[in-house]
């Protein structure tokens, strides 16, 4: 996994301004490119003070070779804890995905979307919340421009600024993009990709609304136990649909990665598979190189996607140490025969995702 290195990939990749603008592909575009904004900032500002995180600590002696342990023997962390929430959004538009961050200065976001739904291309207003530290450098505007404050606003007694003023430079692809520091030393960044909304009294007034702490740890639609321990959160996000996924890393010899991921599944039949899995179609790595989803796999990595099981499209990938671990449990495979899916009523969802 290298979500950064992507992102970073994207600004470098992104086209001047263009001189007419389709809405839709705007929203698609402002997308891409607020998100490596938010990367760049975040790369720029790493090493500053982080939120802690709990990572199980196992036992050995420094001679002894790493061994990781089921889930079930270690206590996970709560997982998402929200750090903010929208308190008035354009009629409409409703709050739609939560995600944490923790691969460099660690950061939580929540994303708003008009409508149901809440697909990535689809977000209208998306609030990142950064981990304590000073304001981070602005990022660069699309195309290269350099990026500078543009006007200062006061956001509930707060000073603000914004670095993409609507109508100004850089609009024609995020429409706009307002910070403040809402505590000392704890900033907000607020952007919004819908040019419909993008008006500088509409902008202010759901950065004014915006509530800060106070969130109870969020519920996964799955449960999935043997999972291996010791490893640590690099990103998290839940959304509707509903659509989870957990990326976690292995700090252990040869480092290493686990994705887990549950989506709602499509009606549609898939794209291709060249295995099934328990009666469900499926794609198995270890069969191709060739990945359904991104027409690649990362190298010394393995994936599985079962499609329709239960409802749910559910991913696994492995690298490292987890994968070798995975590997006496009967792997990929095996993994995904302990992932319990809850359903789609949140009701019967789990704060304890792993264990």
């Amino acid at each position: 996994m290298n979500d950064l290195k992507e992102r970073l990939e994207g600004i470098a990749a992104t086209p001047g301004p263009v001189t007419s603008v389709d809405a839709a592909a705007a929203i698609r575009r402002g997308r891409r490119i607020r998100r490596g904004r938010r990367a760049a900032a975040g790369t720029l500002a790493a090493g500053l003070g982080a939120a802690a995180v709990a990572v199980a600590v196992l036992p050995g002696s420094p001679d002894e070779p790493r061994r990781v342990r089921p889930a079930e023997q270690v206590r996970y962390p709560d997982l998402l804890v929200p750090l903010a929430s929208f308190g008035w959004l354009p009629p409409g538009y409703a709050q739609t995905k939560v995600s944490r961050d923790d691969q460099e200065r660690p950061s939580f976001t929540v994303s708003a979307s008009k409508g149901k739904g809440g697909d990535e291309p689809d977000t209208a207003v998306e609030l990142t919340v950064l981990g304590p530290g000073p304001e981070p450098p602005i990022a660069k505007l699309p195309g290269g421009k350099e990026g500078r404050w543009t006007g200062t606003e006061l956001i509930n007694g707060r000073v603000g600024h914004w670095t993409i003023e609507p109508g100004g430079p850089g609009s024609d692809q995020v429409p706009a993009e307002l910070r403040w520091e809402y505590q000392p030393h704890r900033w907000a960044l607020l952007s919004v990709l819908d040019r419909g909304i993008a008006k500088k009294e509409t902008v202010q007034r759901i950065a004014k609304g915006v509530r800060f702490g106070g969130g109870r740890p969020a519920a996964f639609p799955f449960r999935a136990t043997g999972v291996p321990g010791g490893l640590k959160p690099a990103q998290v996000s839940l959304g509707q649909g509903p659509d989870a996924e957990l990326w976690l890393t292995s700090s252990g010899q040869g480092g290493g990665e686990l994705l887990i991921e549950v989506t709602a599944g499509s009606r549609r039949t898939p794209a291709r598979t060249n295995t099934k899995v328990d009666g469900h179609p499926a794609f198995d790595s270890r069969l191709s190189r060739s990945d359904p989803k991104t027409g690649r796999n990362p190298a010394n990595a393995q994936r599985l996607v079962v499609y329709g099981s239960h409802g749910f499209d559910v991913t696994l990938q492995a690298t490292g140490g987890p994968l070798r671990s995975l590997q006496a449990a009967g792997g990929l495979t095996g993994l995904y025969r302990r992932v319990t899916l809850l359903g789609d009523d949140p009701a019967r969802w789990t704060t304890a995702p792993l264990g």
